[in-house]
């Protein structure tokens, strides 16, 4: 899908697409992460950590100057922006209206004058994600690229794990564990009931909001099955401290890449997808 200037809204279908070159932004207020896929292999993941939250104008400069330092002949011919904020909500399509999305968000977002909504449509068609993505940032990469597409992280997550759940299954808690927050997934019957993403700090953090999530989901920590992935192994102490609270806990391994830093790669999930 073109992404143009005047850009009001956008709706994307994540579907299969391969480029021989892509280059996937993975942008956050926290961080930078910038992944490029040859023939839809990871060939290379650069990081950059702030020190402190950055504004939306600082982000965009860290963009530009990475993108400089690419020749033109490097650069990658496909270009796809995930943006990690708190500006999403979740509304089935039932209730879904295109002429309304930043109405959607006004309950629990601050929504400034010049702020445009845009909606990733997900789980074949049942729910649509709305949110405010960097119009800067969309704009400064339709210059450079012309055709470009963009995505809110919980999208992407919602459908990865929708299509990871193992046929005959019955209640599932997925516990995402990033680089400083968690998302917080409940499917029943291969449907999703509940997502939320939280910031922690410490482990108990983490052990409290999914204690809070259980409970408000009238599940018994005895035996609701809890898959994790991310940050987190058996030797670690958050799987120690989650273990002594919810005991039917089940661990996912990440992807390991030859030349890629393994704990990037496990901070986030997403990092290894193309699409």
């Amino acid at each position: 899908m073109e992404i143009g200037l005047k850009t009001i809204q956008k709706t994307t279908k994540i579907d299969s697409h391969s480029n021989n070159k892509l280059l996937v932004i993975h942008i956050n207020e926290n961080w930078i992460t910038f992944c490029l896929f040859v023939n839809e292999e990871l060939s290379e993941l650069n990081k950059i950590n702030f020190l402190y939250k950055k504004k939306e104008n600082f982000v965009l400069k860290t963009i530009k100057k990475y993108l400089k330092s690419i020749s033109n002949n490097d650069l990658p011919k496909e270009v796809k922006l995930i943006y990690y904020n708190k500006t999403s909500t979740l509304v089935p399509s039932a209730l879904f209206d295109d002429k309304n999305l930043l109405n959607y968000l006004k309950f629990n977002t601050t929504i400034k004058v010049n702020d445009i909504a845009a909606n990733d449509d997900i789980l074949n068609n049942e729910i649509n994600n709305i949110y405010i993505p960097n119009t800067d940032i969309n704009n400064f990469i339709f210059e450079k690229f012309k055709a470009f597409d963009f995505y809110h992280y919980s999208s992407l997550i919602i459908e990865k794990f929708s299509k990871d759940l193992a046929d005959g299954f019955n209640d599932k808690i997925i516990l995402n564990i990033n680089d400083g927050f968690i998302d917080i997934l409940f499917f029943q019957n291969k449907k999703l009931i509940f997502y939320n993403s939280f910031d922690y700090v410490s482990n108990e953090d983490i052990l409290y909001f999914l204690l809070f999530c259980i409970s408000e989901l009238k599940l018994s920590p005895d035996k609701v099955h809890t898959i994790c992935y991310g940050f987190i192994s058996l030797e670690s102490k958050l799987y120690e401290l989650i273990y002594k609270y919810v005991r039917n806990v089940e661990l996912i391994e990440g992807d390991e890449i030859q030349g890629i830093d393994s704990a990037i790669l496990k901070s986030n999930i997403l990092l290894t997808k193309f699409r």
